[in-house]
């Protein structure tokens, strides 16, 4: 398991935990206890006991590992020995004479050194298999190897016997004292002795060498053997220890009185030894370190240079500084340096100096941070630290073992050997002084120990996942944690114990490592963890369920917090592992589980929990909690028809009800709120569709609650609710019921106000108009201070005019403005203004512009820009018709007499002769016209109201903040009403008379046509001025009302100018006399030729009226007027263009641009 997955806070304790425990509450008694019955097994290792220096009094002497035989030239390659090699040197000798005295005493001498060769193979194979034995795992190969050593040990005995026999038999021959090498066969004679621990026939042997040949080169290796006999007998005899050693010196020096000997450095290197045995620590250091500088360099001496210098570390253990250690061992050999640094750290170990050891090994690890031993460098530190650290010391290097060994071993930096042995220490120091720090905190409960424990337990199942003891440690673990948990008195640290110890539990159990008892300890451990954590209480009491939430939607899923999340998945352990569906725990940690859920709007994950505790464990103490839980989660989950079902099942079980009258209660009134839910829900359905069933049947389920109860609190608001729904689904006849049972039953009720103005609208929907305003004017004079009085008031007045009812309707309005003109200025003015409407309807003029010219004045921008431009727009139109005292032919003071043009009436006819003359040029369809002059007061006032209306909207470039539209049309309106001026003074302009263009009389001829032509261009020059006024209409004004009528004024004017010409009397004495049809015929030419492209263009401006209007969609009666004149023109081409267009759809933008009071919404 790595640490994430644990997810395990180790709190801190010593001078933290009192710093915090200054500031934070003390820690409660944990509420949910259990009786722990753990026995944690102790087993200390060598591993991990103190170090124990070594008692020199239990061994006063030193061995060193360098021996005599590797310095001793003794000749012959140790290796097997074959049988037949020796049968054949046997042969030889029998078949030699004894008087050959040398030949046969080199051929037994061979043979004594084939027995020895052998001798000592089969001791060095002794010594392996012995090694490999110890070494080996299995028992198997222990016995194999061990087997084998005894059989090697056996031949090596069977060979020194054979050899020594072959020895003697030449050595103890006197026909061989000559023999030249004697003095070499004795030396070789006595050493084999000596390995067969003869030891005294050895020094026999010897005796005789130093006594018979004294000159022989073998006297300094004699005094060696003499010297390394006691220096062991100083080990065997330690009574004699120092007299032994002496003797071991004597022989010793007596060697180094042959400088040139073989084994004058070795000699010298025993004397390092025996000083050191001596306790002559420095002259030990010195002597070593002379052997390593004799021997450095030298190939043959490099084992004994190699032991030298091995040993000035020994020496230099005894007397030398640690942090001078390593620059010493430089000046000896710089290259084997860090080795001896190494050695000297062994040494310290050995010998117990533990804050030696430890500067050793972490200034090594510092210099070598990869090297292969660094791992074990780390173990020494927290193996010394058992004997020199205090209980933190301890922990911390343990804590840096493991993790190192944790490092390194998914980067495969050490070797498989070291990285075996590294995980081997890491893991007994953790694990077996964890088990020791839990043991002996379970008997002190000492806070500081049961932290170390703490710790080692954590890193020993963060980085040794598949120990074979995991699973019981896991479980040690969890019990500590618990213990702690138990034992804080900070109550932060108190609460992150208890999660760790919940979560450690619950891991034992999902990790399967443990027996099923155990499993189900921890399962149940770790429930009451959480409980203790979270200070859960399994007794909650939930509210009753809201009814009337500020949301109308299902609340959405929060995610679960960390911890929760955590003691879910403890639950979950344990309802998995527990199966007994009587255990009262169990049905508890359901209920648990489900309340989580519920508090962070998992409903759908809460309610089969909560559902199951209901049906199966009624008598569960949670089972009246999880009632009122439930019902909660059905009505945030606006689950309202099982919420309805649930409390239906529960009302019906009194057994289960009793004595639990508020809960008893709480469903009774349930049942009545939930009946109002599902209405509330039956409505929304029904606005989100537009059913009106569904309306009439939410406005059914009201009079069901009512009824239910009639005398229930709240039954006010049902009736209006009911009548709300009806009126919705269009049943108002239902709705005016419910309103006014309201009235009648609840006349104080807040809800009555809001039934009064209903009931206003519903009676206006089934067009009970009178009805209607009563009851709006009864709610707005009683309700005042309601924010919509206004508004029924407001439809009142509306009402009260559609009905005709204007003195009421009046009223109302100056009710209005009084009650309501201080606080609400604007709708004064609107007010005010509205009645405008009424005195228009009435048809006293006067009275309009007076009330208009009043309204100005005393509110002026009050009400909105777009009001005062829409007023003298009004009053400059009144005054404007007024002006004119004949009746108005489209809105111009003239007199007009035409007749209706029908098809073919516009054909050239032939032209009468004689007598018989026309009177005219053109057919009678076309217009005659005659100027009524207008009252030149009133136009001029007219003009002054029009003027001040294009002022008002333009100096606001048309941003009025109101009704910018009505605005724009009044504007427009005025600026046509100034282009009608024009109009009327162009239409002015009277055809001259008396004209004869008779070519038989030519001075009266010229002298019409300069009278003719002049009128022509007068005429003409009024036309333009005032056709660029309505063009500015048309393309810059651009109000579509008034564009039309602007393009219709145009035709007009073309049509007047051709119409002139064909209705112009011809003059009697042109039409009568001898000469009457010349004359007629050069009359009309001359008119004609000026008429006819003057009649095209009226009909182009006529069509491009019609064509604005069709682009635009917009058809009035000035678009009419177009298509009319269009027929008279060219009846023929538009034959019933009069008679297919329906009554104008548009009779300008606004007529009347304000509502009666406010406009209704």
């Amino acid at each position: 398991m790595t640490r994430s997955s644990r997810s395990m806070k180790v709190a801190l304790l010593g001078a933290v935990t009192m710093l915090v425990a200054t500031t934070t509450a003390t820690a409660a008694p944990p509420k949910y206890t259990r009786q722990q019955q753990v026995k944690v097994k102790v087993n200390l290792s060598d591993r991990t006991k103190p170090l124990v220096a070594k008692d020199p009094a239990a061994s006063q002497q030193q061995q060193p590992d360098f021996s005599a035989d590797e310095v001793l030239e003794i000749e012959g390659a140790v290796g097997e020995i074959r049988t037949d090699q020796i049968q054949l040197l046997e042969g030889l000798i029998d078949d030699t004479p004894d008087s050959e005295v040398d030949e046969k005493a080199e051929l037994l001498f061979r043979l004594a050194e084939l027995h020895a060769q052998q001798q000592r193979y089969h001791r060095l194979k002794t010594q392996e298999f012995t090694i490999k034995a110890d070494s080996a795992k299995k028992a198997a190969d222990k016995k194999k190897w061990k087997s084998q050593a005894d059989a090697s040990a056996k031949k090596s005995k069977e060979a020194l016997l054979s050899a020594v026999k072959a020895y003697k038999r030449l050595a103890d021959n006197g026909k061989f004292k000559n023999y030249s090498n004697m003095d070499k066969v004795l030396f070789y004679y006595g050493y084999t002795l000596q390995m067969g621990k003869y030891n005294k026939e050895a020094r026999n042997v010897y005796d005789r060498l130093k006594n018979d040949y004294p000159n022989s080169p073998f006297i300094p290796e004699v005094y060696v053997v003499f010297g390394d006999y006691y220096f062991e007998q100083a080990g065997v005899e330690p009574e004699n220890f120092k007299d032994h050693l002496g003797n071991a010196a004597v022989n010793y020096k007596k060697t180094l009185e042959y400088p040139k000997s073989s084994v004058y450095t070795y000699a010298l290197y025993k004397m390092g030894w025996v000083y050191l045995n001596l306790g002559k620590h420095q002259m030990a250091l010195e002597t070593f370190f002379k052997v390593a500088d004799l021997t450095k360099g030298d190939k043959k001496k490099e084992p004994l240079n190699r032991a030298a210098k091995k040993d000035i570390v020994r020496a230099y253990a005894e007397v030398g500084d640690a942090e001078k250690a390593l620059n010493f061992f430089k000046r000896v050999d710089k290259s084997y340096s860090f080795e001896m640094y190494q050695i000297l750290g062994d040494i310290y170990m050995e010998q117990g100096k533990a804050e030696k050891a430890i500067y050793v090994y972490r200034d090594m690890m510092k210099i070598a941070p990869k090297d292969k031993n660094v791992c074990n460098w780390q173990y020494n530190v927290a193996h010394a630290m058992m004997t020199a650290g205090s209980n933190k010391q301890k922990v911390d290097e343990i804590e840096n073992l493991v993790k190192l060994y944790g490092a390194y071993k998914d980067k495969k930096i050490l070797p498989a050997a070291e990285s075996q042995e590294c995980h081997d220490n890491a893991a007994a120091m953790a694990g077996d002084l964890a088990r020791a720090y839990h043991n002996e905190s379970m008997k002190t409960l000492n806070a500081e120990t049961l932290q170390y424990a703490d710790r080692l337990y954590h890193v020993y199942l963060d980085v040794f996942p598949d120990a074979e003891d995991y699973g019981e440690t896991e479980y040690y673990y969890s019990e500590l944690l618990w213990s702690r948990a138990e034992n804080e008195k900070n109550q932060r640290l108190q609460t992150e114990l208890w999660e760790n110890a919940a979560v450690s539990f619950t891991n034992v159990v999902k990790h399967g490592k443990v027996d099923d008892k155990l499993k189900k300890v921890s399962a149940y451990a770790a429930v009451l963890g959480w409980k203790n954590a979270l200070a859960v209480d399994p007794r909650v009491k939930a509210p009753p369920p809201d009814l009337n939430p500020q949301e109308d939607k299902v609340p959405e899923p929060l995610p679960i917090p960390e911890r929760e999340a955590k003691m879910l998945d403890a639950f979950d352990v344990y309802i998995q592992y527990i199966k007994d569906p009587k255990d009262d725990e169990l049905v508890g940690m359901k209920f648990l589980k489900a309340n989580i859920y519920r508090r962070y709007n998992h409903f759908d994950e809460a309610q089969p929990i909560f559902e199951d505790i209901i049906m199966h464990h009624r008598d569960h103490e949670t089972a009246e909690y999880s009632v009122n839980l439930l019902l909660d989660s059905l009505n945030k989950a606006h689950k309202y028809d099982e919420m309805l079902k649930w409390v239906d099942i529960l009302l019906e079980d009194q057994k289960f009800l009793k004595d639990k009258d508020e809960l008893a209660e709480n469903l009774e009134v349930l049942k009545q709120q939930s009946l109002r839910k599902a209405a509330e829900q039956l409505e929304k359905e029904a606005k989100d569709s537009n059913d009106y069933s569904k309306f009439v049947a939410c406005g059914q389920m009201y009079i069901d609650i009512f009824n239910r109860n009639v005398e229930a609190e709240g039954n006010d608001e049902v009736l209006y609710n009911a009548g709300v729904c009806f009126e919705q689904g269009k049943s108002i006849g239902a709705a005016i019921q419910m309103f006014e049972l309201l009235s009648k039953t609840y006349p104080k009720s807040p809800h009555t106000s809001k039934a009064l103005a209903r009931l206003g609208k519903n009676y206006a929907a089934i067009a009970w108009y009178r009805e209607s305003s009563e009851k709006m004017e009864e709610y707005a004079k009683r309700f005042a201070g309601e924010k919509d009085a206004y508004d029924a008031m407001n439809d009142a007045v509306f009402y009260r005019k559609g009905i005709g009812d204007d003195e009421k309707a009046i009223d109302d309005t100056n009710y209005f403005i009084k009650t309501f003109g201080k606080k609400k200025v604007a709708d004064a003015a609107n007010a005010y203004f509205s009645l405008t409407s009424i005195y228009e309807k009435q048809g006293d003029k006067d009275k309009v512009v007076g009330h208009l010219r009043a309204y100005v004045k005393k509110y002026g921008e009050k009400g909105g820009a777009d009001k005062v431009i829409v007023a003298y727009a009004k009053i400059g139109e009144i005054l404007w018709e007024q002006s004119c005292k004949a009746k108005t032919v489209n809105g111009s003071c003239i007199r007009v007499v035409r007749e209706r043009a029908i098809r073919d009436s516009n054909k050239k006819k032939k032209r009468k002769k004689g007598s018989d003359q026309p009177t005219q040029c053109g057919p009678e369809a076309k217009i005659k016209l005659t100027v009524v002059a207008r009252d030149e007061k009133l136009v001029k006032e007219a003009m002054k109201a029009y003027n001040t209306a294009i002022s008002e909207f333009e100096k606001r470039q048309g941003k009025t903040g109101g009704d910018d539209k009505a605005a724009k049309y009044y504007y427009a309106l005025a600026k046509f009403r100034k282009a009608d001026v024009d109009y009327e003074k162009y239409l002015s302009y009277k055809f001259p008379t008396n004209l004869d263009f008779n070519p038989q009389n030519e001075s009266v001829a010229k002298k019409s046509m300069k009278r003719f032509e002049t009128w022509v261009t007068d005429k003409a020059k009024a036309a333009e001025t005032a056709r660029k006024k309505y063009e500015d209409l048309i393309f810059n004004v651009k109000d579509p009302a008034n564009a039309i009528a602007a393009a219709a004024r145009i035709g007009q004017i073309q049509q007047n100018f051709s119409d002139a010409l064909f209705t112009a009397e011809i003059p009697t004495n042109v039409r009568t006399g001898p000469y009457a049809d010349e004359g007629v015929e050069a009359y009309c030419d001359a008119l004609m030729e000026k008429a006819e492209p003057l009649e095209a263009k009226s009909l182009e401006a006529f069509s491009v009226c019609l064509k604005v209007s069709t682009d635009i969609g917009w058809f009035s009666e000035w678009s009419k007027l177009c298509e009319k004149e269009l027929g008279q023109i060219r009846p023929e081409e538009y034959p019933t263009a009069s008679e297919l267009r329906a009554d104008p759809d548009e009779m300008s933008t606004i007529t009347a641009v304000e509502p009666a009071v406010l406009k209704l919404p």
